[in-house]
């Protein structure tokens, strides 16, 4: 069963120590298992940029989809025998020690093949062409449904600025023009799982990140040739007009560093936003119509 683990901070966070960081440990452990199926690290919360359609009109703006300390540090898709077997690959983890994981399983559609999986088999050695950004597709509570989705044969409804509603018409033109290379809907805030360590013991609890009216329905991982291109996909998601799209790019690093020294070199990046600012993008998207 797959499930995606998210990484934050949480409302009682423990102060980061590089020299007690064994992410590698824990990723090789992750591998020999066969579990890993594909896992990032994201850019700090002020690279975030949110995307909203309202009344026909694109709203941009810099920063993630909430203001509080639950903004995600990474994720990981991982494919387990079970939820407990989630829970104890979470709780290993780095983040578990000073922050928080949320354990969430993917939904499992009427009718699809057992065997397939939300990441394509061989995609992790696969080289990137372009710049990758996590798409954190975003609901509030009143716009479930557009996350969701049918999944009968119904026309799905065009909207006021003539989209269709319909995020499988969404998923099959952004897969056709290679933004997209893959996603998937993820169960509801109610089947989330909260795992974190402190003072050697495990505490597992349920509900969502934020107590709030907004959650992560599910995400998407996009290629692109900048932010400008990000947004105008985002901008044409059906959760655009009834929820939020935010946009994380990627930070890669080497799991067997030195984390002391990584977190040094890194340490001037933190608190400044390095990605283009939203009314750039913004601007880019629409002097080129799209």
């Amino acid at each position: 069963m797959e499930y995606a683990l998210f990484y934050a901070e949480g409302d009682d966070p423990v102060a980061y120590v590089p020299a007690a960081d064994d992410i590698g440990d824990w990723v090789d452990d992750l591998q020999a298992r066969g579990a890993s199926e594909y896992g990032e690290r994201l850019r700090p919360e002020q690279d975030a940029t949110t995307v909203r359609m309202r009344g026909g009109q694109l709203l941009v703006t810099d920063g993630p989809f909430t203001e509080s300390k639950e903004s995600i540090g990474g994720f990981d898709i991982i494919d387990v025998a079970d939820l407990d077997e989630a829970i104890e690959i979470a709780s290993r983890h780095p983040a578990a020690a000073f922050g928080r994981v949320e354990v969430r399983p993917f939904v499992q559609w009427p009718g699809a093949d057992p065997a397939e999986r939300v990441v394509p088999a061989g995609f992790a050695e696969l080289g990137s062409s372009g710049r990758r950004y996590l798409m954190l597709v975003i609901a509030e509570q009143r716009a479930e449904r557009a996350v969701i989705g049918d999944i009968g044969d119904g026309e799905a409804a065009p909207t006021d600025d003539g989209v269709s509603d319909d995020p499988d018409a969404w998923v099959d033109e952004m897969d056709a023009r290679g933004a997209r290379l893959f996603g998937e809907v993820l169960h509801g805030p109610a089947d989330a799982t909260f795992v974190r360590r402190r003072e050697g013991e495990v505490l597992v609890s349920d509900g969502p990140f934020a107590e709030a009216k907004e959650w992560i329905a599910g995400f998407d991982l996009l290629e692109v040739r900048d932010l400008a291109e990000a947004v105008e996909v985002a901008s044409k998601h059906p959760m655009a007009r009834g929820g939020t799209l935010e946009l994380r790019p990627l930070w890669p690093f080497d799991v067997h560093d030195d984390h002391v020294a990584r977190d040094e070199r890194e340490a001037a990046e933190r608190g400044i936003r390095v990605e283009p600012s939203a009314a750039e993008a913004l601007d880019t998207v629409v002097g080129a119509g799209r």
